[in-house]
């Protein structure tokens, strides 16, 4: 960890995620916190709006919810999202996929500030762990383009990490919390505490945690056919192949994580209110566990493969303007600076190098809104956001290639929006435009393993610029809803697409100048009932994703196909906009309080995907997309009286045939026929059971919470109870066998 950064973030210190004031217990109690959300008028996304303003499909799970799953990771959390997908290479990871889509085009935020930065690549993206569990307040959830409020990357859809934040205390005064809890499956401990402190015009909140998982165990009962898949035979200690006496114990998947939380308000006079926010997070050693079970000639090819420390650090600064001017009625400034540290630390078995390839990224970002009502029925809102990161990458030993550009490379981009809505007796009509601009950055070195043309050693550019819009319509009346919503995304191409140097298995992959942004169109529409004892929602929608990034044979600046390198003959490959797909897809929910006390609570998620795909002939085919998962969702019981709540949960995910899954490349032709290739796709069809594809699975769930008193809670659970083994849709670990926990929280 570069300590350099902490003292300089402690300049910054921010508090993103002000609380809107005047929030009260009843908007409180309208919060549905572990389902799609059927009505509410709670809080959301960057500028704290009513949920029921935007037209726009939100869920969200909120801290009691939480706390009652007893989630030990922010990837636990997102899985706990009725209609997020999490994919898991490592236990120490989740990858969260929505509506289809992962990685860098899902926009991750943590109290209104974006964590997705420079190197966030288009595979599975194991960042978002980085935040602590211990005090999120909630995660919210905006599916579907949201460009219009957050500009790039927000393709699939917006998760949104909103921390605690301190309350002032006129009468001055401490409070805390401590919690614990233990889970059986992986030996898992977490602990955490927290400080609360303030008086009438300022506020603090401190807070610390410890997560400490061992190596996890999988289910034992396992399918007849399934064979040797998914078990853990063997290990390597040193460069010593040993016997795993405890084939469904995952050895080498426990890590260790640390995270640390400071929060200020204060209010200088009315209407004005000054927040600070500082968040560090780190961990040990991260094992990456899918490829510590790689196997080439029979053989464990890995030694050591772990992320190092992943660290992120945040600190910024906000300020909330209630003093009513022409300009706006409301006007928020937030000034953040990030640092984050992604360390891969490799040894092949047999051989003594150890490789490291060590990358940071620096983010500067600066964000203003401002609402203003132009009368009773017509509200504007405008802004803009500025944005410049830098990253260094470096290598070990020193004739190893860098990651990224030895050199440095970065972007500094900006936006500008503007979104107006009117409301027309029971509907509601709202939409909006922003323009979009970014400028690449990359600088090679003369000292590289591979000997650049003049251009790369000078630094090279790629500009880029989008405009998007988004329109949508609510109509509510006699507690019925109808929502109809057309958006546009899109995602800027960033280091990692433009100029990420990796030297494998004979090619190497350079830059593209004319990258152009990814786009994407989204039609939605949703009914919903949100008054009675029967409250339910429909959604469907379809996306359809224009010039695509992917990855083709390629040439250098001077036409050459090819390159020389100490000898050695290398193929070029680059990223070009290539690739046209469509998603569409539905999701149902409901909640029926069918007796005092008791809550059925049925979801299901439907989706497709399709692209089209070039073969080497010039057909353009028709072709799985990647990263759809299969249908999953989950029926829950729910039953709460005097200090006792229990929740029985029945989860489930049916079966995705081979044949579904992405295409990697094409040989062949028309006349003598194709041959389709999926090894090394997203999609990992080679962690699947004999090439079957993904098995469907169901688990039994129960959760119980009992009350002791105002300040004490315990919590119980028992997943997965029938010990069943499975492994989720692309993921290189399996999930957990049956899994005991036990918690408590105390307050004072």
């Amino acid at each position: 960890m570069k300590w350099r950064w902490m003292a300089l973030c402690l300049l910054y210190v921010q508090g993103a995620g002000a609380q809107v004031q005047g929030k009260s217990q009843e908007q409180q109690a309208l919060m549905v916190d572990t389902s799609i959300l059927l009505h509410s008028a709670t809080v959301v996304g960057r500028r704290n709006e009513a949920a029921t303003d935007l037209p726009y499909q939100i869920e969200l799970i909120d801290a009691a919810a939480q706390r009652r799953v007893q989630s030990l990771t922010t990837a636990d959390v997102l899985a706990d999202l009725s209609g997020v997908y999490v994919q898991k290479s490592q236990l120490g990871g989740g990858s969260p996929v929505v509506r289809g889509f992962e990685a860098n085009r899902v926009l991750l935020v943590v109290d209104g500030v974006r964590m997705n930065n420079a190197i966030y690549r288009n595979g599975h993206l194991q960042n978002a762990i980085t935040v602590d569990p211990n005090v999120l307040e909630r995660t919210e959830v905006i599916y579907g383009a949201g460009a219009l409020a957050y500009g790039s990357d927000a393709i699939g859809g917006v998760i949104h990490f909103r921390t605690r934040e301190p309350e002032f205390r006129p009468d001055g005064g401490l409070t805390g919390y401590a919690t614990g809890n233990f889970a059986s499956a992986a030996n898992a401990v977490n602990l955490s505490t927290g400080l609360e402190y303030g008086r009438g015009k300022w506020a603090g909140l401190t807070s610390v945690s410890l997560n400490r998982f061992g190596d996890l165990r999988a289910g034992a009962n396992r399918p007849d056919n399934y064979g040797d898949f998914g078990l853990r035979p063997n290990y390597v200690v040193g460069d010593e192949v040993v016997i795993n006496e405890h084939p469904a114990l995952q050895v080498g998947s426990g890590y260790e994580q640390y995270n640390l939380l400071q929060k200020l308000r204060f209010r200088p006079s009315d209407g004005l209110e000054l927040s600070a926010n500082f968040q560090y997070s780190t961990t040990g050693n991260v094992p990456r566990y899918d490829a510590l079970t790689e196997t080439r000639d029979g053989q464990l090819r890995w030694a050591r493969w772990d992320y190092g420390p992943q660290t992120r650090l945040l600190g910024s600064l906000r300020l909330d303007d209630r003093r009513a001017t022409q300009l706006y009625d409301l006007a928020s400034y937030v000034v953040s600076y990030q640092f984050v540290e992604e360390d891969r630390i490799q040894r092949r078995l047999g051989d003594p190098t150890e490789e490291a390839s060590l990358v940071d990224v620096a983010s500067w970002n600066a964000q203003v809104d401002y609402t203003k009502g132009l009368n009773p029925m017509v509200r504007l809102r405008y802004g803009l956001d500025l944005r410049h990161e830098r990253v260094d990458a470096t290598a070990h030993p020193a004739e190893e290639p860098t990651r990224y550009p030895s050199r440095g490379s970065g972007l500094a981009g900006g936006g500008l929006y503007a979104d107006l809505s009117r409301e027309l007796g029971n509907w509601q009509l709202r939409g909006g435009l922003r323009y979009g601009y970014q400028r690449l950055t990359a600088t090679f070195g003369a000292d590289d393993p591979v000997e650049w043309p003049r251009a790369y050693l000078e630094g090279i550019v790629n500009p880029s610029a989008a405009l998007t819009a988004a329109l949508g319509t609510q109509y509510r009346r006699a507690g019925h809803g109808l929502r109809l919503l057309i958006a546009q995304g899109f995602r800027a191409p960033n280091v990692d697409d433009f100029a990420k140097f990796r030297e494998q298995s004979g090619r190497i992959q350079v830059p593209n100048p004319e990258l152009r942004p990814e786009r994407s169109t989204t039609l939605e529409a949703a009914f919903s009932r949100f008054e009675g004892s029967l409250r339910y929602e429909a959604t469907v929608y379809a996306t359809l994703l224009e010039d695509a990034i992917i990855r083709r044979d390629g040439a250098l600046p001077d036409g050459s196909p090819f390159f020389l390198s100490h000898g050695d003959t290398l193929f070029v490959d680059t990223n070009v906009n290539a690739e046209r797909a469509w998603i569409y897809g539905f999701d149902l929910a409901a909640v029926w309080s069918f007796a005092p006390g008791w809550e059925l609570r049925p979801e299901a998620h439907w989706l497709r995907g399709r692209r089209r795909q070039e073969a080497p002939d010039g057909t353009r085919l028709t072709l799985p997309q990647d990263h759809i998962p299969p249908a999953y969702g989950r029926v829950g019981l729910r039953y709460a009286a005097g200090p006792w709540e229990t929740n029985l949960r029945l989860d489930f995910q049916l079966r995705k045939q081979l044949e579904d899954y992405a295409v990697n490349s094409i040989s062949g032709t028309a006349t003598s026929g194709y041959v389709f290739d999926i090894v090394g796709s997203a999609d990992n069809p080679e962690l699947t059971p004999y090439g079957t594809g993904t098995p469907g699975w169901w688990t039994v769930n129960l959760y119980g919470t009992y009350r002791y008193s105002d300040r004490l809670s315990v919590y119980l659970k028992g997943e997965n109870l029938l010990d069943r083994f499975y492994q989720p849709f692309a993921s290189g670990i399996a999930a957990p066998g049956i899994d005991v926990g036990i918690g408590a929280r105390w307050t004072w």
